[in-house]
């Protein structure tokens, strides 16, 4: 029954991270111009996102049992596409209200941007992907989960800065959409690093939790 419970709990929070995502890709569609290729009204991406996410948790939470760590990984994925959706949504909502897509303007909305999707990160990831909203060691927790992250956040900006800034948008690609190319530089590898650093190093259960859950 708990078990039950925990479930319904995780898909509702699963839709609930996947209406944000909708909707923060609203103002990613807009700036880029591309929403005639969007075959949904745009007012319908927060509801079609709450549907895909869970329906995406709700089939991972089926395999579970087969491969222990995927439903974890799974609630992590769902929670690092909310962060692009935040990074992305930001960063373009700043762009389209200041018609900047490069040089300092660029390289201070993605410091923003990454910034509020730290934040996104690690409130979901504590109290949500990795349960440990009752850690008893809550100040090294929050110095290792900075450690981690910023070392992302500093690859993520600099390798951003540099597609962007240093080597600049080639020939028949728009400033816009060139500065989404850029913001997404390591996004994959950043995904799992982060999984491993959070889960090992971050938000790791003492022997004594283990213990209680078993």
């Amino acid at each position: 029954m708990n078990g039950d419970r925990r479930l319904t709990r995780d898909i509702v929070l699963a839709s609930i991270v996947g209406f944000l995502t909708g909707a923060l890709a609203i103002p990613v569609v807009i700036n880029l111009g591309i929403g005639a290729t969007v075959r949904i009204p745009l007012m319908c991406l927060p509801i079609v996102g709450a549907a895909m996410f869970a329906s995406a948790l709700l089939a991972a939470s089926l395999i579970a049992d087969r491969i222990p760590s995927l439903f974890e990984f799974s609630k992590f994925a769902v929670v690092g596409v909310l962060n692009s959706g935040v990074d992305f949504g930001i960063l373009n909502f700043l762009m389209l209200i200041t018609g900047l897509s490069s040089g300092g303007g660029f390289l201070a909305f993605k410091s923003i941007s990454v910034t509020l999707g730290v934040i996104n990160s690690y409130l979901w990831n504590k109290y949500w992907t990795f349960s440990t909203s009752n850690s008893a060691d809550a100040r090294r927790e929050f110095a290792a989960f900075m450690v981690v992250t910023l070392i992302a956040v500093g690859v993520n900006v600099a390798g951003a800065d540099v597609i962007v800034n240093v080597i600049g948008a080639p020939k028949g690609f728009s400033a816009k959409l060139w500065a989404n190319i850029g913001a997404i530089s390591g996004a994959g590898l950043t995904l799992f690093t982060n999984f491993f650093g959070y889960k090992f190093f971050v938000f790791k259960k003492s022997p004594v939790a283990v213990v209680e859950v078993l």
